[in-house]
């Protein structure tokens, strides 16, 4: 009997690809850097989900036999090859190029990265319909891989927020974090579900003495570096607004669907709970409530996202082409439904 899912990893990936439309990262024909910043960073969380979704047919055993029972291994393994080949080489020379501010250059290697992912989740989304393991059967942890991938983004913004003249000892901790992290997924994959519970308990462990430095530095810098951080979410998600003003789409039935009338009140009570966190003089819960309001602001352009791909579809740019329909297609239909949300 095969192990019990939900085939996460589907609905997080579709959400993560379908959040990017680079004309919107464009700004009077120059991409800046955090725009450009943000493009890289949903390439590289695209590419760990399909990771993760890989490396875990590769390690049910039922799965792939299923997917050869169905002639469709050699299928598969092509997009393994894909992915690893020409789409993480991409999403390299994007993070090249961003380390030497070529941003358009990134934005360029990172659309080009995330339109190989989409093609690579696309065929082995069809795959998996065709083997007979698309009805919550193929993986029992994949909520702990999800857990996994959560901490290492966690410890991607902690990076992001500590001075550069913190204590050696600090980066060292989130290193080991990181160390931890890999051996939790690599145990979970090898099927020792206890022991990668442990080790994840440990890397949050160290994860939780980093945010309890940052607390006690709660000084100036370490303040601005959150203001700043609330403050780029709030452009993220007003610069998605004034795209679909300009491209003539009407938000009113996505706001509605989260409780708000119009534009003005979503970004009213975002604002206000900027405030709250720019407030707060406790750094720890400071730092809560800005990734808080990183929440908000993903949910909200998934939903707007969802939005111009509904609309550029009814205008007859079909975003699923004429391979949607066999297992070397790039269509993603099916997977366009309301699971897209974080």
């Amino acid at each position: 009997m095969l192990k019990k899912t939900k085939v996460a990893a589907i609905a997080i990936l579709a959400s993560i690809i379908l959040a990017t439309t680079p004309a919107m990262l464009l700004a009077q024909g120059q991409v800046q850097t955090a725009p450009a910043k943000q493009m890289v960073t949903l390439a590289v969380r695209a590419a760990q989900q399909i990771q993760n979704l890989i490396d875990m047919i590769n390690a049910n055993e039922d799965a792939l036999a299923q997917i050869d029972a169905v002639s469709l291994t050699d299928e598969f393994d092509a997009n393994v090859t894909l992915y690893e080949i020409d789409g993480l080489k991409n999403l390299a020379d994007a993070q090249e190029a961003l380390t030497n501010s070529k941003y358009e250059d990134a934005v360029d290697s990172a659309v080009e990265a995330l339109g190989i992912f989409r093609e690579v989740y696309s065929s082995i989304h069809v795959i998996m319909k065709a083997a007979d393991l698309q009805r919550d059967d193929l993986i029992e942890n994949q909520g702990l891989l999800e857990a996994i991938t959560r901490e290492q983004l966690r410890i991607d913004r902690l990076r992001e927020i500590l001075p550069v003249d913190a204590p050696q000892d600090i980066f060292d901790t989130l290193d080991a974090a990181t160390g931890l992290l890999s051996e939790a997924k690599t145990l979970l994959l090898d099927g020792d579900v206890d022991a990668a519970k442990s080790t994840l308990l440990k890397a949050k462990e160290n994860i939780s003495e980093v945010y309890d430095y940052l607390k006690e530095q709660a000084v100036d810098s370490n303040t601005w570096r959150l203001n700043n951080y609330c403050e780029q979410a709030q452009e993220r998600i007003r610069e998605r607004f004034r795209y679909g003003q300009n491209q003539g789409i009407d938000f009113t039935s996505v706001l509605q669907s989260y409780g708000y009338q119009t534009e003005s009140q979503f970004l009213e009570a975002l604002q206000n709970r900027a405030q709250k966190a720019q407030g707060e003089q406790n750094f720890n819960i400071a730092l809560q409530d800005c990734e808080a309001i990183n929440q908000m602001v993903q949910q909200m352009e998934q939903a707007l996202n969802q939005e111009f791909s509904r609309k550029q579809g009814q205008n007859g740019s079909s975003p699923g082409g004429s391979g949607s329909g066999g297992p070397g297609g790039t269509g993603m239909d099916s997977s366009y439904g309301g699971n897209g949300g974080s």
